[in-house]
């Protein structure tokens, strides 16, 4: 079996501020401080799992996120293109809130997402578009390592895009995105190609 942990990268100061992230890799996209202790949390949950290999989405957010589990974890880095997270198009960098406001049917009213068609109509990626080039490195991977125990460092809407595609199911809204420094595991079996959710949005324990 492949088994894939998806983590999500801690808090950005766009998370915040509430800003549509997609592909913007600036300053307001890097990690807070809150972020960075995330990150470290996570790593210290992490610490007794064993990762043939880290694979993260090459942007800073991810990056930081990757630091901090490579502190800690026995597994070096490796970076695709193909784990970031969706492109936004004209929404990229505009405020979420605001874009509710202005376009109330264009969003989930329960839980405040943007319908899965919207992101086209804005010149962004489709749910699709997300599965296609997520899947081909799933599959990549599958084939070269069928093994393997794979942590994989990327964002909101692509893990939730990749579970949708682990369980055949229609791009949807009732499916949240999981949260910062969350896991979500996924197993592969290679001999059948079968796909399993093992679990979702899965936030680490802290101690007190």
């Amino acid at each position: 079996m492949t088994v894939f942990d998806w983590v999500r990268h801690g808090q950005t100061q766009a998370n915040v501020d509430h800003l549509m992230q997609g592909q913007l890799d600036t300053g307001v996209t890097h990690l807070t401080v809150g972020g960075l202790q995330q990150a470290e949390r996570l790593a210290q949950w992490l610490r007794s799992e064993r990762y043939d290999q880290l694979v993260s989405s090459p942007l800073h957010r991810t990056r930081q996120t990757t630091a901090a589990l490579t502190r800690t974890l026995s597994v070096f880095p490796q970076f695709d293109d193909r784990l970031m997270e969706a492109d936004y198009g004209e929404w990229t960098g505009a405020n979420f809130r605001e874009l509710q406001d202005k376009l109330p049917a264009e969003f989930d009213p329960v839980t405040g997402e943007a319908l899965p068609d919207v992101l086209t109509q804005a010149g962004g990626e489709s749910y699709l578009t997300i599965q296609r080039r997520v899947g081909q490195w799933l599959a990549e991977e599958v084939v070269d390592h069928p093994d393997d125990h794979i942590l994989v460092v990327s964002h909101g809407l692509t893990i939730k895009a990749t579970t949708l595609l682990m369980m055949n199911a229609p791009a949807t809204t009732s499916l949240p995105e999981p949260a910062n420094t969350s896991v979500t595991r996924m197993v592969i079996d290679p001999a059948s190609g079968r796909r399993y959710l093992r679990s979702y949005n899965v936030t680490p324990r802290v101690n007190h």
